[in-house]
């Protein structure tokens, strides 16, 4: 298992997330999506750190097994990426990423507030350039004062 503490995890999986919103929230259909190079390869990238992410959770024995399904698809993407269905990826960005992140907002709300608070400050200065990511590990930040 990795040497990193596991709320960098969670904490990568929550940014992942908030990026393929932001990533795809204009498109109506997988089409679309699909034939938006940029944005498509950026989702992409988003959906192999969430896998790459569930894998070193699981492995942790924070998340149970069923999660597997989560870095069995991210090898598919990364691997075995000239038969990607977009159809696929529609369906999982747009129904399936809901149900993952409640399991890992639970994850977050149930870890050390402590750890957290210096993984997501650790995190600031990765994304300084980034507003949105800032705003976000801001309202992390501002969760773990009320939790």
């Amino acid at each position: 298992m990795s040497k990193r503490v596991v709320e960098f995890f969670i904490v990568d999986i929550l940014i992942a997330i908030e990026k393929v919103r932001r990533y795809t929230t204009e498109f109506k259909c997988a089409q679309d999506f699909m034939h938006d190079e940029k944005s498509f390869d950026a989702t992409m990238r988003e959906l192999e750190i969430i896998g790459e992410a569930t894998k070193h959770l699981i492995r942790g024995n924070l998340l149970d097994n069923e999660w597997q399904i989560v870095v069995d698809f991210r090898n598919v993407i990364a691997h075995e990426y000239f038969g990607i269905d977009s159809d696929e990826i529609w369906e999982v960005i747009t129904i399936y990423l809901d149900t993952f992140e409640l399991e890992i907002t639970k994850l977050f709300n149930n870890s050390n507030k402590e750890i957290l608070q210096d993984v997501i400050e650790s995190n600031f200065e990765d994304f300084k350039y980034s507003e949105k990511t800032v705003a976000l590990l801001t309202n992390l930040l501002e969760n773990l004062r009320f939790k």
